[in-house]
Formats: C-alpha cells, sequence, structure tokens
C-alpha cells in the first residue's frame, strides 16, 4: 500500500480502449519507529513533492484519505513538516480552523475537495 496525493484525472485511450489515469505525488513510507511505538496508529510521512510524480490507474485509489501536517519533536529532535493520515474525516476536521459559514443556495451540493488517496 502505498499513499498519495491525487493532482488529476485523465482518460487516456490506447489502442482503442480508455482507461482512467491519476497523476500522484506519493508520500514517503510511515515512519518505522513511530509507527511501531504507536502500534501502527501513527502514519507520519513525508511529501516528496515532485520527485515521486506517478501516474496510475484510477481503480487503484481505495480510499480516500486526510494528510494532516504536523512537526514532531522526538527527543528534542526536530523531524521537519511530515503529514499524518487519518482514514475517516468528519466535518469536525472541516470545523478545526473555527469558521462556520452558511452557503445559501448550495445546501444540495455535496463536494469533496479531499484530494488525498491511498493508492497501490
Amino acid at each position: 500500500m502505498h499513499l498519495g496525493e491525487v493532482y488529476f484525472f485523465i482518460l487516456w485511450t490506447h489502442e482503442g480502449h480508455d482507461t482512467a489515469l491519476a497523476l500522484v505525488s506519493l508520500y514517503s513510507a510511515p515512519d518505522p519507529r513511530l509507527l511501531k511505538a504507536s502500534h501502527n496508529m501513527l502514519w507520519l510521512c513525508e511529501h516528496q513533492g515532485d520527485s515521486a510524480l506517478r501516474f496510475i490507474n484510477a481503480k487503484a485509489i481505495q480510499l480516500v484519505v486526510t494528510m494532516i501536517p504536523h512537526t514532531p519533536r522526538i527527543e528534542a529532535q526536530q523531524l521537519g513538516e511530515r503529514f499524518f493520515l487519518v482514514e475517516k474525516p468528519g466535518l469536525d476536521v472541516a470545523l478545526i480552523g473555527g469558521v462556520d459559514e452558511t452557503m445559501h443556495g448550495h445546501e444540495h451540493r455535496l463536494v469533496d475537495e479531499t484530494n488525498y488517496s491511498r493508492v497501490q
């Protein structure tokens, strides 16, 4: 299993067959020390940016997750910016910033703006 940020989707046609592809930027593997210490609960990864771009079959995406920015300090050592995985973010995540905004006229429109995906 790999984690990646989906940049966009395309429909690729090759020899008469259409395939949906996603351009993703892969995250690093989780930090093994923290993964072990947390009993596989804290998946702390580095975003690798453009150096880890890959096209994947869109059908390989298994789950949409959120990667939350985190800058941990472990044993007085600053690790730099990392991201930790949250598998089932809910409305509470949307309200973390304390902003409560009513959007009139959009009561029936559901938009998923999460663009992070678990990929194989």
